[in-house]
């Protein structure tokens, strides 16, 4: 009986973290095609060290920080498409819950099932189809080798050089394991002068072996120096990236982060009054970095595990039976209802694939200003043929202070706006997202003698130099926005039938599409069919929460559940 509760533990973990892995990829998610535009790159041209992306400065220093996991992901990519880099995703957090487990195996597994949903609930939210997920995995497989190495298994340690130098060569944030390392050391010997025995120099060997294996990479020094720079040193464009500011409570993942955080520095003082120093030097350390940047949050939060366990109670199976029932049935639920087919997981209403085949069928060479956040998408879809103002990898940003300013001046459409898209020589503007419409850019732009909007639809717009406007194309909508903004106009004619057809339809090309779901909604809704109206804002929010006015079509439905409430049962009420 006590095997068979044992493997429920490990089936129930493992459901609800393959569940959340599986999550629909948001439309912040773009540097996935930045990374995918310079794998195909390496496998076309070789390991390319200069910018071949922007026009600002041709040839300047490409410092390739990912560039192990640009090379190894795009084969992935070509053989198996989106779905098979979100199974690889899956498999990265899959593979960091069963290391948890490992860490943990002294525990009971109901103790070991909390801490699990504890770190994958962190996790849920940083799990884009980036690096970053690979760190995930990286950071618990090294914090497992520490705590086997903590443990007097030596042989564990002598893994932590060559680990680090493919890790790095993955993914800069590999850098953590070198701090994680040394706070490790550093525990290790304060321990052994407390205890009155002599260092064991073998944690100091294994560090500088470690950071070493660091410089083993195509750039030297500059890979290891910039990410440092980056992170200790302030710059308009570090000031611009989410990830690295500090997390606040409403922040997602910061409650279960500080929570794990609050366990870990009982379980750190508990160690201590045993003269233990390490679990409470991590801890402490950890614990500030976490409260400094999200980013450290959603990759750190692992490295407390540990000194968690040490702070629960014994047993937990009674607490913890109810939960991991109600989380492993929402979570199958969820896995056989809605996340199937895993293409239509990526939110294509994203991006404007009109917009990019229109833009990279214009004159090659052209030059094209775009956000930052979404330039990834353009420059897959460019494939070398157009160039952007500024590629965020290459060392502009540090070198040149004033160029990521004119970025954003232009962006916002300062003052200075059209006046630099001259000084640049720009030829073209895409604007990919349409919630920045009102900005003073587009409203220059479209009152500007020089430019003329060649393509707008709901998800972007493209302006280009009125001499060029003749060298664009006329390029078909995708079928799912055609029939989608279809659908609308049959509305406004009174055509409700066709309208709830056209809308169908729309799904065929995109059977994930939250927005459609959304307004078979609202029109079930008003025809009095509930049941259909609630299956479709079911899966409007399920594919994407953040749609506005989701809130207040459930309220005209007769549910009026707080959206966290909602959530558990909307796999159940998708059916």
């Amino acid at each position: 009986m006590v095997k068979w509760l044992s493997w429920w533990w490990w089936l129930s973990a493992g459901l609800v973290v393959l569940n959340l892995s599986l999550a629909p990829i948001p439309g912040t998610e773009t540097d996935i095609w930045w990374h995918l535009a310079a794998g195909r790159r390496f496998w076309q041209h070789g390991l390319e060290l200069t910018d071949p992306y922007s026009f600002t400065e041709p040839n300047h220093p490409w410092i390739r920080i990912d560039w192990l996991f640009q090379v190894l992901l795009y084969p992935v990519y070509q053989r198996g498409g989106l779905p098979a880099l979100m199974l690889l995703r899956s498999a990265c957090l899959l593979g960091g819950a069963a290391l948890v487990a490992f860490v943990l195996r002294r525990r009971a597994p109901a103790e070991s099932w909390l801490l699990i949903m504890l770190v994958a609930s962190i996790w849920a939210h940083s799990i884009a189809l980036r690096p970053a997920a690979l760190s995930l995995f990286f950071t618990t497989l090294w914090t497992s080798l520490l705590e086997l190495g903590r443990l007097e298994k030596h042989r564990a340690l002598w893994a932590l050089p060559p680990l680090m130098w493919l890790w790095f060569n993955l993914h800069v944030a590999s850098l953590a394991g070198i701090l994680l390392l040394g706070l490790y050391a550093v525990g290790h010997t304060l321990e052994r002068l407390r205890a009155a025995q002599k260092p064991d120099w073998l944690w100091w060997k294994i560090l500088g072996l470690s950071f070493l294996a660091t410089f083993v990479n195509p750039q030297g020094w500059k890979t290891v120096f910039y990410p440092i720079h980056f992170m200790l040193v302030k710059s308009p464009w570090r000031d611009l990236i989410s990830e690295v500011q500090p997390p606040h409570w409403n922040t997602p993942g910061t409650w279960q982060a500080r929570l794990l955080l609050g366990l870990a520095l009982v379980g750190g003082a508990r160690a201590f009054s045993k003269r233990q120093v390490t679990p409470l030097l991590v801890t402490l350390v950890i614990g500030f970095l976490m409260n400094q940047a999200t980013r450290h949050q959603y990759q750190l939060c692992v490295t407390l595990v540990p000194w968690a366990a040490l702070s629960l109670p014994r047993p937990l199976r009674a607490i913890t039976a109810g939960a991991a029932l109600l989380f492993t049935v929402h979570a199958a639920m969820a896995l056989l209802v809605l996340r199937f087919p895993l293409s239509g997981l990526v939110r294509r209403e994203s991006f404007s694939e009109r917009l990019a085949a229109l833009t990279a069928q214009g004159p090659h060479g052209l030059r094209v200003f775009v956000d930052m956040n979404a330039a990834g998408y353009f420059l897959y879809h460019f494939d070398g043929r157009q160039k952007v103002f500024i590629d965020s990898r290459t060392d502009q940003v540090y070198l040149q202070p004033g160029l990521l300013p004119d970025h954003q001046e232009i962006w916002t459409g300062g003052e200075r706006a059209l006046q630099l898209l001259d000084q640049y020589q720009i030829q073209a503007v895409v604007n990919n997202r349409l919630d920045s419409d009102g900005s003073p850019l587009w409203s220059k732009l479209k009152v500007s003698a020089d430019w003329t909007c060649v393509s707008s639809d709901l998800i972007g717009e493209l302006y280009v130099r009125n001499e060029l406007v003749q060298d664009f194309p006329d390029l078909p909508q995708p079928a799912y926005l055609r029939d989608f903004l279809n659908g609308f106009s049959l509305e406004a004619e009174g055509r409700l039938g066709e309208a709830e057809a056209s809308w169908l339809n729309s799904l065929k090309d995109y059977p994930q599409y939250a927005s459609a779901y959304q307004w078979l909604g609202k029109l079930w809704t008003a025809q009095g069919k509930r049941a259909q109206a609630r299956r479709a804002l079911a899966r409007a929010e399920a594919y994407h929460a953040e749609n506005s006015g989701l809130d207040e079509d459930w309220r005209r439905l007769g549910i009026h559940w707080p959206r966290w409430l909602r959530a558990y049962f909307l796999p159940f009420w998708a059916l």
